[in-house]
């Protein structure tokens, strides 16, 4: 992980908790069988959170990559590098 995104660590892992709480709280609403529109509603509160939470990391690639070209890293690395990320956020978005 790369050092801009390690000063986010405690964000993400705040993040994250609060993600797998609200899982935690979906099995129990599965499980006492809970009306269906409550469950994906929130569902979409949790999906919403880890949509958030993989912002913050595209957007601290993107500062990464930057960095690097500015401190004379090959453009056309970064660039790639930065390509495969965007194609990763995409796929949960």
């Amino acid at each position: 992980m790369s050092h801009l995104v390690s000063h986010h660590n405690d964000e993400l892992v705040k993040r994250l908790n609060r993600i797998e709480g609200q899982v935690s709280g979906i099995k129990k609403m599965i499980r006492e069988d809970k009306n269906y529109e409550d469950i994906l509603i929130q569902l979409n509160s949790a999906r919403s959170a880890i949509q958030k939470v993989s912002q913050i990391l595209l957007e601290a690639q993107a500062d990464h990559s930057l960095m690097h070209v500015s401190e004379g890293k090959d453009l056309n690395t970064e660039m790639r590098t930065l390509r495969r990320v965007i194609t990763q956020y995409n796929k949960i978005n």
